[in-house]
């Protein structure tokens, strides 16, 4: 979290950008705006607040969407003039209903998109266990996951053995909603092993 506030540099009109990137997948979600009372209360409360310019009030985000977004980690840049608020959210970001606000953007979106929406499905299904959902009967059951991990990875080494790229992407998209559901069932963040595979590149 911040380490002190006074030393971030607020605009003239006290507010400072704030860039929301979803802590799993590295996704861009939003750009708020936030003065100080808006810092502090993330801080306080764990969840991004922020000043809106148009209703010209301090708003929790997803106080009306029910959207929230838990805040993992506040950085600031090296110009303390800006902040990178990690969060995992809950819903779509944007009031479009879209993961991120910037999904249809010029260059057409991220795909990392669909990674942010399929780990928040994932979390949702676990907390809120959906009747006649696959993925809700399973997420609890660690030993039927590990069973899909072994056969999803054998179906995709034979896929590639076959040499048929279509067949290679549709098992490695298996493989990997498997891999996430097996993460979740442990409670183990993928935030966790993005920074792992960031340690070893280093």
């Amino acid at each position: 979290m911040i380490s002190d506030l006074m030393k971030l540099k607020f605009d003239k009109n006290g507010l400072i950008p704030l860039i929301i990137q979803d802590a799993d997948s590295g996704t861009v979600l939003s750009l708020f705006y936030a003065n100080q009372e808006a810092v502090r209360k993330m801080e306080e409360t764990g969840y991004v607040w922020r000043y809106s310019r148009s209703k010209n009030k301090l708003m929790k985000k997803g106080e009306e969407s029910g959207n929230v977004q838990k805040v993992i980690e506040i950085k600031e840049d090296c110009d303390s003039d800006a902040l990178l608020v990690k969060v995992n959210p809950k819903g779509p970001a944007c009031h479009k209903g879209t993961v991120s606000c910037f999904e249809s953007g010029v260059m057409g979106g991220s795909n990392q998109s669909i990674l942010s929406e399929l780990i928040a499905v994932l979390r949702d299904r676990k907390k809120n266990p959906k009747k006649g959902s696959y993925t809700s009967s399973i997420l609890n059951n660690q030993k039927e996951i590990i069973a899909k991990l072994r056969e999803e990875c054998e179906e995709f080494i034979e896929a590639g053995e076959k040499k048929e790229d279509k067949e290679v992407v549709w098992e490695a998209a298996d493989l990997l909603f498997f891999m996430l559901v097996y993460l979740e069932n442990r409670d183990v963040e993928f935030a966790d092993v993005l920074k792992e595979l960031k340690r070893r590149r280093k």
